[in-house]
């Protein structure tokens, strides 16, 4: 017998070339589409041995069609080769990768060569060959011998999608072991795959589609939901590119069922965050509702000096008490925990983010991080990961959204444009519905768009962020009204009359920046130094997040990096001596560790220890219109708060020594929660 899941329908606002769901609830539900489980499973024999076959498969980013792979199966020498083409253009920029994968009808690999990009700067250059019990493999510069362990795959990244599939289909044949080990790799690398059940998707009007749905852990950071057909074949796959939403599904169920990619979505969405909920559920609570932290150094987010031999009181996720020990009265049942030398800062900030995915959650908390401000992505995804971390199901930091907004066309970043004013209206109507804090403009919008976002976002009471898009500058964005610029709008020699008089205006019309410069060094280095040299959290991270930034190929030489980094540093300092509001963000990157490192080159430009954790504090919580909420430790406010080690103020390094975080009251073990989401092996 079958059993129907939920069916929730809803409304969608549609203006133009531009769909977005009109009310929170229909967001949160995440799809149209009602998936039944208990369709068929094919035959074993059918996974088993591997046949020729050929197919093209349509890729999204952020749900926005961007470009096709198309993959051949054919006969080769007593074995089958994949042929693979994977062709994108991201926001006008082309991203190839070619690919051949020699392997046995059971799926098993003898030759994988893959040359090319999976991102704009993720660089993929893989030659992996089998001979017997060993492999040669071959990773950009490095290569390597290994023995050649019983469950072994070769594969070089989220593409191929196909190969994906093949990786699935080798699991299927061999017994579905518990984990595979995969190259190129390092000695921790291995991928796990688990069945997700059958599903039948239905559509209004047209036949059922009966898919089998697997998760695949390890090929990139972060679950990914890959879908088969009845004869074993690709039908969809969800994965990220570079931690950004990609999806990819077959050309002729695209083209059979043009509700296939939102129905697709919505399943992997709720499959997600199910096993996100698993997960969270698995990380030990320290602490919650009433518990003492005592005899520790406590900085509260102020000018004001630390209170030394400190003590903060959470009652019901809120601080009730914060001062000197000795003045603090604790009632019988509160549980006392010495935090004798440890130095308590309230819970930081990430005021750029683009979180495509929930390990995302642990990862942030794992650092400190207790609030994202999220800068763009799929708003379905970010309103079901908000509901849900607001609802305890899953664990992370507090989420605030900034709706993304592009014009329209080929280089548009996502599906919400607007390249009228009307339009632009009813988009921000539709994110203010949606319980959305801000709006961020993108590079393709519209002077008189841009405008009539920004008095539209102010009529509602939301605030206006983004970039400067390519036909404004500077000056006319804050003209314009714009509250924010997200990066580093001013570039050039601080001296300058020019570059003084940007300045001079960013700080009379109190325009906050984020000038993620974490991220700009991070796409800015070369093979010398090492990324572990500046970004000590690579050494623990996953092998794809290593394998991705590790892959950057800059031409500059480093001394040229150098430079530039401290010219934008220079621009940071002026900024804050003039009075410009600064707030920490890092855009990509390293998810957590990259907000430390933003921290530390603000002490590198100049700032005190201080100022830059006020950056990651007070100072964002008043622009985000949440100064009574938080930002400090004062009573009344939220109990969000990151115990370390050593004292920031003595070294800004020390932020990179915290033993506990204190998120809503609950208090957690940081590097239990990052190894909840695979830092540290």
């Amino acid at each position: 017998m079958v059993e129907a899941g939920p069916v929730i329908s809803g409304s969608a606002v549609r203006t133009g070339r531009w769909t977005v769901l009109a009310t929170a609830a229909c967001a949160a539900v995440l799809g149209v589409a009602a998936l039944l489980p208990g369709a068929g499973r094919p035959a074993a024999s059918a996974a088993a041995q591997a046949s020729p076959d050929s197919g093209a498969i349509r890729v999204h980013l952020l749900g926005h069609a961007i470009g096709s792979e198309r993959y051949v199966i054919h006969p080769n020498d007593g074995a089958l080769a994949l042929t693979d083409s994977f062709d994108l253009v991201d926001r006008g920029g082309r991203v190839q990768l070619a690919s051949t994968l020699r392997f046995t009808p059971a799926f098993e690999p003898l030759h994988l060569r893959s040359v090319g990009r999976t991102y704009r700067f993720v660089n993929v250059d893989a030659d992996v060959v089998v001979r017997g019990k060993q492999a040669r493999v071959r990773n950009l510069e490095d290569s390597v011998t290994i023995d050649v362990p019983r469950d072994f795959f070769a594969i070089a990244g989220y593409a191929p999608l196909e190969l994906q599939a093949l990786l699935v289909r080798y699991w299927e044949a061999h017994g579905r072991p518990g984990r595979i080990t995969t190259a190129p790799g390092d000695p921790t690398t291995s991928v796990t795959i688990e069945a997700l059940g059958d599903a039948r998707i239905r559509f209004p009007r047209r036949d059922a589609v009966a898919l089998r749905r697997f998760s695949i852990d390890g090929v990139a950071w972060g679950r990914e939901i890959l879908y088969l057909d009845g004869g074993s074949r690709l039908a969809a796959i969800v994965t990220r590119a570079n931690l950004l939403p990609l999806e990819g599904v077959r050309e002729d169920l695209a083209e059979a069922y043009p509700a296939m990619l939102d129905s697709i979505v919505a399943d992997a969405a709720r499959t997600e965050l199910a096993a996100a909920a698993r997960t969270s559920a698995s990380v030990p609570r320290m602490a919650e509702r009433d518990f003492a932290l005592v005899a520790a150094r406590i900085i509260d987010g102020t000018a004001r000096p630390p209170i030394e031999d400190g003590a903060v009181l959470v009652r019901a996720g809120r601080i009730a008490a914060v001062g000197p020990r000795q003045t603090l009265k604790l009632s019988a049942g509160v549980r006392v925990i010495d935090a004798r030398g440890k130095t308590i800062i309230p819970g930081l900030w990430d005021m750029h983010a683009h979180v495509a995915l929930p390990e995302w959650g642990p990862a942030y908390l794992g650092v400190g991080v207790t609030t994202v401000r999220d800068m763009g992505g799929e708003m379905r995804w970010l309103v079901a990961f908000r509901d849900a971390l607001g609802a305890g199901r899953v664990l992370g930091p507090r989420l605030l959204l900034a709706g993304l907004v592009d014009g329209g066309g080929p280089e548009a970043f996502g599906t919400i444009w607007a390249d009228t004013p009307e339009q632009g209206r009813g988009v921000v109507d539709a994110y203010h519905n949606a319980g959305f804090q801000q709006m961020k403009l993108y590079t393709l919008i519209k002077p008189d768009v841009a405008g009539a976002i920004i008095r539209r976002a102010h009529d509602v009471g939301m605030t206006v962020t983004g970039h400067v898009p390519r036909a404004m500058t500077l000056e006319s964005m804050v003209d314009s009204g714009t509250d924010n610029v997200a990066h580093l709008p001013v570039r050039g020699d601080t001296s300058s009359p020019a570059v003084k008089e940007q300045i001079r205006m960013l700080a009379a019309k109190r325009i906050v920046v984020d000038p993620t410069v974490s991220w700009t060094e991070l796409l800015g280095h070369t093979r010398q130094p090492s990324l572990t040299s500046f970004q000590p959290g690579f050494a623990e991270a996953p092998w794809p997040l290593r394998a991705s930034y590790g892959s950057v190929r800059n031409p500059a030489d480093s001394a040229a990096a150098d430079r530039a980094m401290r010219a934008q540093l220079a621009v940071i300092k002026a900024m804050h001596d003039a009075g410009v509001r600064i707030v920490a963000g890092t855009d990509y990157g390293l998810p957590g560790f990259s907000l430390l490192r933003e921290l530390e080159l603000y002490v590198d430009a100049g700032l005190s220890p201080l100022d830059a954790i006020r950056a990651a504090t007070a100072v964002p919580a008043e622009v985000m219109g949440l100064r009574s909420e938080s930002g400090t430790i004062a009573i009344g406010k939220r109990a969000d708060l990151v115990v370390l080690d050593a004292d920031p103020l003595v070294d800004i390094h020390n932020l990179r020594k915290g033993r506990w975080v204190v998120v809503g009251g609950v208090m957690l073990d940081m590097v239990n929660l990052r190894r909840a989401v695979h830092f540290g092996g």
